[in-house]
């Protein structure tokens, strides 16, 4: 509304209208009957925005489902996409054993069970699903039957790590390196030619030779198991080791594996190719007067 005085036109401004309480700005921002808003915005802008955010995430739904149908029908369904050197684990597999506890050591004691029950609970487990392995079957020694050998001599099961495609590549019988342990060279040259083709595997204690060892499931892990695959119902191979350490004592084991691409590194920072085991029988009753074993 304009008005004229003396000659001059001025612009009347209407005044805004008064504050109101706090609950009347409040109940405003929420609806607001002169404007017919809702939150600041009228039922129409709310249907335009909520429109344009339905067809944006509806097309950028389309689009991730579209890009994980394409990575999906990519991948191979027997095998990773990456293998061997091209993957992040690289082509030389590593060494392991069971049981493997929380602390490194194993510490059994004799006269006390719960000491190494916990050890053949972990390989009860373990073994759950070798049970229709024939090969495994065979095995007289170092099964549940025998508590795995604890407390007395206790057996180790060593294996190495599953790297899919991984073949080994095995030592000719005439060309074994030297460094291999005596008693398994013999061990191979005295076992059947078809089965010679192996991935040897030999332990030794570290600091001395007081620990008698057995390999009551033999000495290798047969070439029929590679390369190998994560089809259903595959389950590694295993060498069992029945160790018959002295009593009171901490002894260490290394159980080292033998093939031509299988890369022995001895240093404690970067391992590879071995596995430590720390065993320590504690028995209360007797003096340690172990002798070594010949």
């Amino acid at each position: 509304m304009t008005s004229k005085v003396n000659g001059n036109m001025d612009e009347w401004v209407r005044a805004p209208p008064p504050p109101g309480t706090f609950c009347q700005r409040f109940g405003n921002v929420i609806y607001n009957p002169e404007e017919n808003s809702i939150l600041g915005r009228t039922p129409k802008r709310w249907g335009i925005m909520l429109t344009f955010y339905m067809v944006f995430y509806a097309v950028l739904t389309f689009l991730f489902a579209l890009c994980m149908g394409g990575l999906y029908l990519s991948l191979e369904k027997t095998q990773p996409t990456y293998l061997l050197e091209d993957s992040l684990i690289g082509a030389n597999p590593g060494v392991t054993h069971r049981p493997m506890p929380e602390d490194p050591m194993l510490h059994i004691k004799v006269g006390n069970s719960s000491f190494h029950q916990q050890y053949i609970q972990e390989l009860d487990e373990f073994f759950e699903d070798y049970k229709n392995e024939d090969w495994w079957l065979k095995n007289k020694n170092c099964t549940s039957k025998d508590n795995y050998g604890f407390p007395d001599s206790p057996c180790i099961f060593v294996k190495i790590n599953r790297i899919i495609g991984w073949k080994p590549d095995f030592y000719n019988v005439t060309a074994l390196p030297e460094d291999i342990p005596e008693d398994l060279a013999e061990f191979i040259h005295n076992e059947n030619p078809s089965e010679q083709n192996q991935v040897w595997i030999s332990c030794e204690e570290e600091k001395a030779n007081e620990t008698h060892m057995e390999y009551p499931w033999g000495r290798g892990l047969r070439a029929s198991f590679y390369p190998f695959s994560i089809l259903k119902g595959y389950r590694s191979p295993l060498v069992a080791v029945k160790l018959t350490p002295p009593v009171n004592r901490v002894v260490t084991i290394r159980c080292r594996a033998w093939a031509h691409n299988i890369i022995y590194n001895k240093s404690l920072k970067e391992p590879s190719g071995y596995t430590r085991v720390q065993l320590y029988i504690e028995d209360n009753t007797a003096e340690d007067t172990t002798e070594p074993h010949t």
